[in-house]
């Protein structure tokens, strides 16, 4: 099993700065395909974005592998050949982790392993992984980057009321 993330994914984690708490927290290793590479940091430095920089010194220091994929055959599927890739490597044994709702219902509906990112992080607070200040500065940071909105932030307050 392994993480992949895709394009917004891999801004959001850069933007709220809990890149490392992430890679901290998975107990699988994490991917990012060429063409996830290509439009972050490739495309990002060429525009100067702050983030694209940071993004790539986090994939070297941590050591993420960019797998090439082709997504020539299936991307029909998504109008975005990221989103191609994080399907076809999720289908190969791994959990796609998005933030983007139309890719994620996509995603729920090609019955493909995939998580919000959010989400990745309540379950890590489930898991007594996180602490519950923790898990609410998080949210609160994802917040900030709109990788997360009031209605879920409100659905993660009931549960941890619970």
């Amino acid at each position: 099993m392994r993480w992949i993330l895709d394009a917004c994914t891999l801004i959001y984690l850069a933007k709220a700065r809990i890149f490392r708490k992430f890679i901290e927290l998975t107990q699988f290793p994490v991917v990012i395909d060429s063409t996830v590479y290509e439009e972050v940091v490739i495309r990002g430095k060429h525009e100067e974005h702050k983030d694209a920089f940071e993004i790539e010194k986090l994939l070297k220091e941590f050591m993420i592998p960019v797998i090439s994929v082709d997504v020539s055959k299936e991307i029909y599927l998504f109008r975005d050949a990221g989103e191609t890739s994080c399907y076809i490597l999720a289908k190969d044994h791994g959990i796609c982790i998005t933030s983007d709702e139309r890719a994620y219902k996509k995603f729920i509906n090609f019955e493909l392993n995939t998580i919000r990112l959010d989400t990745f992080f309540f379950h890590a607070y489930q898991k007594r992984i996180l602490k519950k200040n923790e898990f609410m500065n998080i949210l609160e940071q994802l917040e900030t980057v709109n990788a997360t909105k009031p209605k879920s932030i409100l659905f993660f307050l009931e549960k941890l009321n619970q």
